[in-house]
């Protein structure tokens, strides 16, 4: 893979706040409409970013997932217009706050705050204490401040060619290396599932052993040949039920679909590939590191195309419980909209 040039469009000291300029738009975008419908693409388009990649980049900057914001938002204006507007029926402030169905408003009232909108109205708020609340961070196990525990220890410029390499805090994973370089095209075969596969090391073993079983009598299992597994969609916007991940295989141009084996290109083009060494649990801090640590103030952002993981045929980790791992995430330069 050859390196891509450092981008040098915008100056380091910049680039995080482009995304918190962009994250701040969508908060801004979400209080001022709170009434509306708010979509997935709708906040992702407000923040120029694919909607698949939209949520990775919000949830490490702020803290909770899109929905958990919109969520909390809603239902805290709601506790502040019941009380500030006290002609109002508590259907009105349920409508005004985004809540079209009067149940499911007085529901998530009363698993927030413990009491119904009228009990809150009447006297109830009075009473209210706010709990701490939890962040997605607190989820993968962080620590103390973010920059002190993911985020770029360290970029390396090779003073010929400006290309530009780091070297990345990655929490309990300890550091790890990172290059942006241009993919070529490939072609892959593939075996797809649909479901759920977070921390399912099962499932993963299944798609690969029919994979490899087809491609090792064929001569595709080489130490040259790219094993990946390629993810179409994102677990934060999409249901369980319908996640699909593809293990993938590198193959001939020539070579055709097979029963459950099918065929894709997937399209080359700027990618960051973060190199880990990771067990079946550490794979959410990985991502995470990647894309909430090294993205916002590398220069650059997501594009469209599709994230995935490379293994390596007949490479060894220091560990025997690990193995090594690129994480690949499509990349553009990141842009001032």
């Amino acid at each position: 893979m050859a390196d891509e040039r450092s981008p040098d469009r915008i100056a380091a000291s910049s680039r995080r706040p482009i995304y918190v300029e962009r994250i701040n738009a969508v908060v801004d975008y979400v209080e001022q409409h709170i009434a509306e419908e708010l979509t997935v693409d709708r906040l992702a388009a407000v923040a120029h970013f694919s909607p698949f990649h939209f949520h990775r980049v919000f949830g490490a900057l702020v803290g909770e997932t899109v929905a958990q914001f919109v969520s909390r938002v809603r239902i805290e204006r709601a506790a502040w217009l019941l009380v500030q507007r006290p002609y109002s029926t508590v259907t009105e402030v349920g409508a005004a706050c985004g809540y079209a169905n009067p149940s499911s408003f007085a529901r998530s009232f009363k698993e927030a705050f413990g009491v119904t909108a009228s009990e809150w109205r009447d006297g109830g708020y009075l009473e209210h204490r706010p709990a701490d609340g939890q962040s997605i961070r607190d989820v993968i196990g962080n620590i103390g401040a973010v920059d002190e525990v993911y985020g770029i220890a360290e970029t390396s410029l090779d003073p010929m060619t400006g290309r530009a390499s780091w070297r990345i805090r990655c929490g309990s994973l300890g550091m790890a290396s990172v290059r942006v370089g241009n993919l070529p095209g490939i072609e892959v075969a593939y075996v797809r599932y649909t479901g759920r596969y977070q921390g399912m090391g099962e499932v993963f073993t299944d798609l690969f052993n029919r994979l490899t079983t087809w491609a090792e009598p064929r001569g595709f299992l080489t130490s040259e040949a790219w094993l990946l597994a390629v993810y179409h969609d994102n677990p934060s916007i999409t249901e369980t039920d319908r996640l699909r991940v593809s293990a993938c295989i590198s193959v001939p141009d020539d070579v055709a679909a097979d029963g459950d084996i099918g065929r894709m290109r997937l399209d080359g083009g700027a990618c960051a590939l973060g190199r880990f060494e990771l067990g079946e649990q550490d794979y959410p801090e990985a991502w995470y590191s990647l894309a909430g640590g090294w993205l916002p103030d590398s220069g650059y952002e997501p594009d469209d195309r599709l994230p995935f993981e490379r293994f390596f045929i007949g490479s060894a980790a220091a560990s025997p419980s690990k193995e090594i791992v690129d994480i690949g995430i499509p990349v553009r330069p990141l842009r001032r909209y």
